[in-house]
């Protein structure tokens, strides 16, 4: 996986488990230690401006007294990582369903086996 689709999914999550309470721009850089390059991928991908509707993170207010603007992940960005978060649980789900069908089919042939030697000994 990409660098890039990678800090997409954490950003995505990041922001959404603060939907309610918004965040900084300067919390979000921290958090994820983003370079000059990255700041400026993270400003296209998620808060491009055009249309404004498809913006993943969009500004809620300003904080005058620490000069500081506080973001919001959008009605489109939770939408996005609630899909994310249900195909990741979907994912364990279908390893998990796969791991008892595994051991459905070993007892199968297990007792199958079991028979066919009672049955040749019987």
């Amino acid at each position: 996986m990409k660098t890039e689709d990678t800090l997409y999914i954490k950003i995505l999550i990041w922001a959404y488990q603060r939907q309610e309470a918004g965040f900084s721009w300067g919390d979000l850089k921290k958090e994820f230690g983003l370079s000059l390059e990255q700041e400026q991928w993270v400003q296209k991908v998620f808060r491009s401006n055009m249309p404004v509707n498809n913006n993943l993170i969009d500004h809620l207010s300003y904080n005058e007294q620490k000069d500081e603007h506080l973001f919001v992940i959008t009605s489109k960005g939770t939408s996005a990582a609630i899909e994310y978060l249900n195909l990741m649980e979907a994912k364990i789900s279908s390893k998990r369903a796969e791991k008892i069908a595994l051991v459905a089919i070993v007892i199968g042939v297990v007792v199958g086996v079991f028979q066919i030697i009672v049955g040749l000994c019987g």
